[in-house]
């Protein structure tokens, strides 16, 4: 289990892929890269776990663990509906 402290969320990346006409997956760079929610930091109120955002990658720390990155709230640029 990780436990993010302070006013810091767990994400897990979501890169977007989509699958060629001859079955191959290909990343989609198009889209932007976006992150699900997986745990969040006591102070934390703008997110829940399972959220799907999309943020600056650029204030991410990799946590070691399998496509699991820990940002600052400050970095969440938007959370995605459920339709989206």
């Amino acid at each position: 289990m990780i436990q993010p402290l302070s006013s810091k969320i767990a994400v897990k990346r979501i890169t977007p892929t989509k699958m060629s006409a001859g079955g191959i997956l290909l990343q989609r760079t198009e889209e932007p890269e976006r992150g699900e929610v997986v745990a969040l930091g006591p102070k934390i109120t703008e997110v829940e776990v399972g959220d799907i955002i999309l943020l600056n990658w650029n204030g991410a720390i990799k946590s070691g663990q399998d496509g699991l990155y820990v940002v600052d709230i400050e970095h969440v640029v938007l959370i995605f509906g459920e339709d989206e």
